[in-house]
């Protein structure tokens, strides 16, 4: 799967996520560059905002899945159905992959920047 098609898979709070994400990795470097602990205070808020963005966008996506599948008499009629649901869910699950992928990299800056401040 491409990368963009991963992106569009994931729905319209994709930017949601990728923009928590991407702030929280600028505040990762920065803890990393220059560790203080105000730094570490703030890294571990906007992750837990990428984290909770990244589930609740997860929830969206599913709820449209769950919403629109029925919606569609040739989907609900269709004998593929359970193929349908589960290409629905896999990209339901794209927020929640690429969120916890940023939140992987962050986490792995902070320890460096933890192990500095020590």
């Amino acid at each position: 799967m491409q990368l963009w098609y991963f992106f569009l898979g994931g729905g319209w709070g994709m930017f949601f996520v990728l923009a928590f994400a991407l702030v929280t990795l600028a505040q990762a470097v920065g803890f990393a560059l220059r560790p203080d602990p105000g730094r570490r205070a703030a890294l571990g808020a906007l992750s837990r905002a990428t984290t909770f963005c990244s589930i609740g966008t997860v929830c969206l996506n599913l709820a449209a899945v769950g919403s629109r599948v029925p919606a569609n008499p040739e989907w609900a009629q269709s004998p593929t159905i359970h193929l349908i649901i589960m290409e629905g869910i896999a990209e339901s699950l794209a927020p929640a992959i690429m969120g916890f992928a940023f939140l992987a990299l962050v986490w792995t800056l902070a320890a460096v920047g933890q192990r500095r401040l020590v």
